[in-house]
Parts: structure tokens; C-alpha cells; sequence
């Protein structure tokens, strides 16, 4: 905290409020959080909690690493692709890289500290090894899709590793050594629920990442498909749910996300709406989005810690 109040007064209100809009993103770390509180529900639910305090140093573990990335990508040139970018100074921009760059190195220089506190108890699983790997590649990839205009298309592949499959994968094997069937199912249905709300993004997005010529999923495969593959992850995400109840997830368990239907037919008329040239509701629009991937995920959760 005071690191963030020294870097807020030398800064400046106006750069550091730009810097903190960069690097907290609140529907990815609402994400991760949540993916990772379900993870541990189900080790709950299936086996029992061994440690809270490792349970807690790895969500911070996660949530610092991630923010420590979202800071290094702002050390990059992103002109480009950002256009608040285009609002600020030039002595702005490097007082906002330089200030990135210390934001950065304190969340790694943490989130190493916790990563070396753990080997030095001794408190590696071979698939918490796995999972700590497979964390550090897919911000790898993610940072590079961050960065890199060619492989901004494929930045939503990364964002689906990073804050859907790892986070549960990791609360569940900090403290179980011995994989569990329903993790894979429990994560299913949420990866066709998330790519709804980037797609959404990216349409919302349209004109002004087209007029700056940035490189997104809706400007590769144009407006119509964007909208159409959009409505299909809404019924895709209800599906997989069927098809996990049917592949042996406890239907007492996962019954109540099917009350959230509604909202998905609810936006998937609003995305017909603008089909048809009506005027977009960009923020019903964003509110039902994520309410078919987060509600979903609290039931789900919910379902596990209380059982």
C-alpha cells in the first residue's frame, strides 16, 4: 500500500489512474479468483482442505504472478493497440514504464518469495509441479499475446488458460497430490462461457480497433461471425452442462446454473437485435455476458463448499 502511495504521488492522479485501469483488469481477476475458490471447493467437497494457509498463499501466488505480467506487458512499445495511449504526454508514457517496471518486479519479487517458501518446505506434489509449469507458460503466451500485434487474435486461447483451467487445477492440487474426475468436468461448460464476454469485447470494440488497424477476434473473422459464434458459446455453455450431468457430475450439484438460462436467451435476442440494425445495449448486453459465466460459477462453488 505504501508503495502504491509513493508511486500515486510522484505520478500524478490522471497517469496513475491510467496505469491501475492497465493493469487491473476486474473481469479476469474476478475469474481467476472465482475458478480458484471452485477449485477449492471441490477439494472440499471430494476430500477435505489440508492447509488454509497454503490454500491462501496460493491464490496470492496466482493473482500476484498475473499482475505482475499485466505490469511487464505495459513496458513494451503498445502504441499501437492502445489508444489511451494517444491521451498522454510523452514524459507521461515514461514515467508510466518506469513506474510498470517497479509495480512488476515488487508482484514477482513476492509471488518468487512464496514460490521459494514452498520448496524450501518441501510442499511439492508432482502435480502441483505440473500445474505451476503449465501457470508460467500460459502467462508466457499470454504476455506475448499482450505484446505482440500478431498474436493479439489468439490472446483469448491464453486468457481461457490462465483464468479458467489454471486456477482451479491450482487450488486443487496444493493440497490433494491425486487427481479428481470432476475437475475436468467442473471446467468444461466455464471455458464456452468465458469466450462469450471477449467476443462481446471485441464487437463493442469494432469501429475504433478497426480504425487503428489492431488485430482482434471480430476484425479477423468479421462482425457477422463474431456475433454468430457468440450466441453459439451462450447454448454451448447450457449444453455442456447437460453433458456433464449426463458423464456423471452430481445433477444436485449443477441443477440450479439451468435457472440462468433466461439471461442467456435474454442476450442472445440482444445480439439478434443488433443483427437486424437495432442500436446495441452494449451494457445490458456486457451484464448478461458475464452474469451467464460468473453466476454459474458462484452456484457451482457454492454447491460444492455447502455439501
Amino acid at each position: 500500500m505504501g508503495l502504491v502511495l509513493i508511486i500515486h504521488d510522484i505520478i500524478g492522479d490522471s497517469v496513475f489512474s491510467n496505469l491501475i485501469k492497465k493493469i487491473i483488469k476486474p473481469f479476469l481477476l474476478v475469474s481467476l479468483l472465482g475458478t480458484y475458490l471452485m477449485g477449492l471447493g471441490l477439494v472440499q467437497y471430494v476430500r477435505t482442505i489440508s492447509s488454509w494457509p497454503s490454500a491462501i498463499q496460493g491464490m496470492f501466488f496466482l493473482l500476484l504472478i498475473t499482475l505482475g505480467v499485466e505490469a511487464m506487458s505495459l513496458l513494451g512499445d503498445r502504441q499501437s493497440q492502445d489508444q489511451t495511449s494517444q491521451q498522454i504526454s510523452e514524459k507521461q508514457r515514461r514515467q508510466e514504464r518506469i513506474f510498470a517496471a517497479v509495480l512488476a518486479a515488487t508482484f514477482l519479487t513476492v509471488a518468487t518469495s512464496i514460490l521459494v517458501g514452498w520448496m524450501v518446505r518441501g510442499a511439492f506434489s508432482q502435480g502441483w509441479i505440473i500445474i505451476i509449469l503449465a501457470a508460467l507458460v500460459g502467462l508466457g503466451f499470454y504476455y506475448f499475446c499482450l505484446v505482440n500485434l500478431l498474436m493479439a487474435p489468439f490472446r483469448i486461447l491464453a486468457e481461457i488458460v490462465v483464468f479458467v483451467i489454471i486456477p482451479p487445477a491450482a487450488a486443487f492440487f496444493i493440497q490433494s497430490g491425486d487427481f479428481h474426475w470432476l475437475l475436468t468436468l467442473a471446467a468444461i461448460p466455464f471455458v464456452a462461457a468465458y469466450m462469450a464476454y471477449p467476443l462481446l469485447q471485441s464487437l463493442q470494440e469494432f469501429g475504433v480497433d478497426w480504425q487503428h488497424e489492431r488485430k482482434t477476434i471480430a476484425n479477423e473473422i468479421g462482425w457477422e461471425k463474431t456475433m454468430t459464434f457468440h450466441n453459439a458459446l451462450i447454448l454451448l455453455t447450457y449444453l455442456l452442462f447437460a453433458l456433464i450431468a449426463l458423464l456423471g457430475f452430481p445433477w444436485f450439484l449443477i441443477w440450479p446454473v439451468f435457472l440462468t438460462l433466461p439471461i442467456g436467451i435474454l442476450e442472445i435476442w440482444l445480439m439478434e437485435r443488433v443483427r437486424r440494425g437495432q442500436k446495441p445495449l452494449w451494457r445490458v448486453m456486457q451484464v448478461s455476458t458475464a452474469s451467464i459465466y460468473l453466476i454459474p460459477m458462484y452456484l457451482v462453488s457454492f454447491a460444492f463448499w455447502i455439501r
